[in-house]
């Protein structure tokens, strides 16, 4: 019964609002709960047609990195194909300073499967759309975030060097929109229009 279409993904989501409980978004003055960026990845990756392991995979792609999960819990509810996708997605290491953390994702990504690339691209889409709503609805998204605009911003243009280095995809596009999008909001979260 629960290989029915659509209970993958449905318990994904409802296991990932467990275990990001309590958990926020980065908004100013806003408790906005954590699943809503689940949530933006996985409505990005079904717009480009991915199939319900890698959506479930995007909802819980961030449960091993930010939460008390396991991949020995995620691959045991989930197989063993879902938590690869979520471990491939995942910090390696939570204990290291935040740049060599950075770094070694980025390092990693080219030779991550497809799949793991795309859920990479649709967080990183839904993490950009994030600062424009944040900026333009709550306040100015850059006080929030670890680092500032411009190494954030140089972070993501880093991942867009590696990302078009793969085959031609429209998911790389949209990833390469919401950088322009998010460079537009400026140091202050102000949005500047663009001329």
């Amino acid at each position: 019964m629960l290989d029915a279409p659509g209970l993958l993904l449905k318990r994904a989501f409802d296991h990932a609002a467990l275990w990001h409980a309590g958990q926020v978004r980065k908004y100013p003055g806003a408790q906005v709960p954590y699943l809503s960026h689940p949530a933006g990845v996985v409505s990005i990756l079904a717009r480009h047609g991915f199939s319900e392991p890698v959506l479930a995979a995007g909802a819980l792609h961030d449960v091993i990195e930010d939460t008390v999960a396991t991949f020995e819990v995620v691959s045991a509810r989930f197989g063993p194909a879902v938590a690869e996708l979520v471990r491939h997605v995942s910090e390696a290491d939570k204990s290291l300073p935040w740049e060599q953390r950075k770094q070694d994702y980025l390092d990693r990504f080219p030779a991550k499967p497809w799949e793991a690339q795309a859920i990479t691209l649709a967080d990183k889409i839904d993490n950009l759309r994030s600062i424009v709503v944040c900026a333009a609805e709550f306040g100015n998204p850059w006080a929030q975030l670890k680092r500032g605009r411009e190494i954030q911003l140089q972070r993501y243009d880093a991942l867009l060097t590696a990302a078009q280095a793969l085959p031609a995809h429209p998911l790389i596009d949209e990833y390469a929109a919401a950088i322009v999008q998010a460079g537009r909001v400026g140091d202050d979260g102000t949005i500047i229009t663009a001329p």
